[in-house]
């Protein structure tokens, strides 16, 4: 798979993330992407996508923290890619054809969401911030609501790309390329543009699954907010840098990696 295609599904999956949707309960919730990222790209690759994703919002945007990095990547790359395709591979083969694809992909998405809410709680108990049995269960509850969005959403998506584009859903098999890549790159990389211009900005301000754990079960004053390179310039530009960032961390990465040799040995 050409890198500019990692590349742009790496500047939409960051587009995406910047929109944060109200949901019940005084919570919101966004797109992750890993479930729908794995089965367009294959789990490896959408690890990458992820990677890039993160490392980004890390490095501009103090979003997830460096230091945090290795645990965000495990819990919505690793947990989330992976718990989702295994899902999606499972359904799919019991289920033919692209509504089999659909089906395992939207389960999967919600299941690794709720994975990778284990994921944070364990961390999280692990450094000593809070009691397990004190997090996990209001962090499973908080991401039931994220699950069925993350779920919604990755369906959403992904009916349309088998609608439009099938022959760009093929990590389920590993098997085919998609056609008009170039085409495909630019029409992705403009789609995840026009979100982060248009559509980021105007987000729910309301807390996420974590913050508001965090304000439920009384240690979010324990975070600490660190001053960001782009926290002085307007959204809609800050998230148009931020998706060019990671489409071009994501595409540097996939020309690396995209070697003669690498290649005879996926």
């Amino acid at each position: 798979m050409p890198a500019g295609i990692l590349g742009s599904v790496a500047a939409f999956l960051f587009a995406a993330q910047m929109v944060n949707v109200p949901l019940l309960g005084g919570t919101s919730g966004h797109l992750v992407g890993s479930t729908l990222a794995a089965v367009v790209l294959g789990p490896w690759r959408a690890l990458l996508a992820i990677a890039a994703v993160l490392a980004v919002q890390a490095l501009l945007f103090q979003d997830g923290g460096i230091v945090a990095y290795g645990a965000n990547l495990a819990d919505m790359g690793v947990a989330g890619g992976f718990v989702g395709y295994a899902i999606a591979r499972l359904v799919g083969s019991g289920v033919s054809g692209p509504r089999g694809i659909a089906a395992g992909a939207v389960l999967g998405a919600f299941l690794a969401t709720l994975c990778g809410a284990v994921g944070v709680s364990l961390w999280l108990a692990l450094s000593g911030l809070y009691p397990l049995d004190g997090i996990l269960p209001m962090m499973l509850v908080t991401h039931v609501a994220i699950g069925l969005l993350e779920a919604a959403l990755t369906g959403a998506v992904l009916v349309t790309l088998l609608r439009f584009r099938p022959d760009l859903v093929s990590g389920l098999d590993g098997a085919g390329a998609a056609a008009r890549p170039a085409a495909l790159v630019l029409g992705l990389s403009g789609a995840a543009l026009a979100v982060a211009a248009f559509v980021a900005p105007f987000a729910s301000a309301l807390p996420d699954g974590l913050e508001t754990t965090a304000e439920a079960l009384g240690f979010s004053s324990r975070a600490r907010a660190l001053w960001s390179p782009v926290a002085l310039i307007a959204p809609a530009a800050a998230g148009i840098i931020g998706t060019i960032a990671a489409g071009a961390l994501a595409f540097a990465v996939g020309r690396t990696l995209s070697t003669p040799d690498h290649d005879a040995h996926r």
